[in-house]
């Protein structure tokens, strides 16, 4: 196994390098200057390489110390780092959550204010991604994605019917509101998304059948879709989540004679065994509840 250095000799390098003083770095680490030299000492027999040159009172860094140094603040920063990102596991009243970009931004911040209000004392962490693989990897209380985890360790239960729609600016929208598909296709450029280069999975047949279309740009980032269709750039095909609050506030428009596109429906998950706090189970309630809300509330519009 690799012999790495001691942490305390790393913290004294650290101190030093920056301060340019074993003195400055003994008072900042409340230690004395003998210690401090006796673990740069100790440091650069590990290394190999003398770290520091003498410059009257003070130290600075040679050749060597200095590229050892660069390392060595990547190294402490990513400590500490870690730290903070496991910060929330030893809060009770938190919950950690995986969830795709556009479940957060077109489904859970347009509701913030209805959970701040249910849950007022509830932190809530959110790490974002488009799938995850296994709960128990990313060590999250709960997971929200298009991947169905099938697994007796794991709890999933349907969330969001997700689906894609054709949106565009509202001068666009005005312009072809008259235009029959799928003929309306060729009448403004249309804003691709990199992940889905054929637009729509029935664009390639009405090609091949002689429609003409033009792309105006490629993006890998769907939220950047919609802004391009803000600006009246062209007709861009993306999830409703991710167009919710632009078609909300009028930004864009849905293009009403463009078949909608089913996308792959949204899972909420949870591992099996209890939870880590009360917090997570009211968490977990919460966006069960108002998912199904949402539902009903989709449903009696249709009636």
């Amino acid at each position: 196994m690799r012999r790495l250095p001691p942490l305390q000799a790393l913290l004294a390098f650290d101190a030093a390098a920056r301060l340019g003083s074993f003195t400055r770095a003994a008072q900042e680490l409340a230690l004395t200057q003998s210690a401090i030299s006796h673990q740069i000492q100790q440091l650069e027999e590990w290394t190999g390489q003398a770290l520091f040159r003498r410059i009257g009172r003070g130290v600075a860094l040679t050749a060597a110390g200095t590229l050892y140094a660069q390392t060595v603040t990547v190294a402490l920063t990513t400590l500490a780092d870690g730290r903070d990102r496991i910060e929330p596991y030893g809060n009770p009243d938190s919950a950690i959550v995986f969830c795709p970009p556009q479940f957060v931004a077109g489904w859970l911040m347009p509701r913030m204010k209805a959970f701040s209000a249910a849950l007022p004392d509830i932190e809530l962490w959110l790490l974002t991604a488009e799938e995850v693989t296994e709960i128990d990897r990313v060590d999250v209380d709960l997971v929200v994605s298009t991947k169905q985890l099938r697994s007796p360790e794991v709890i999933c239960e349907p969330l969001i019917c997700e689906q894609a729609v054709a949106i565009c600016g509202p001068l666009t929208a005005r312009r072809l509101s008259k235009a029959p598909f799928p003929d309306v296709l060729t009448q403004a450029p249309l804003l691709v998304h990199e992940a889905s280069p054929d637009w729509a999975p029935w664009l390639a047949d009405l090609r091949r059948a002689g429609l003409r279309t033009r792309r105006a740009m490629t993006i890998d980032d769907p939220r950047f879709l919609v802004a391009a269709a803000e600006q009246e750039a062209g007709i861009a095909m993306v999830s409703e989540l991710f167009a919710h609050e632009a078609l909300r506030a009028g930004r864009v428009k849905v293009l009403p004679q463009v078949p909608k596109v089913e996308l792959p429906p949204l899972w909420l998950m949870r591992s099996a065994q209890p939870a880590r706090s009360a917090a997570v189970d009211a968490v977990h309630e919460w966006i069960t509840r108002t998912a199904q809300n949402c539902r009903r509330t989709a449903s009696q519009r249709r009636q």
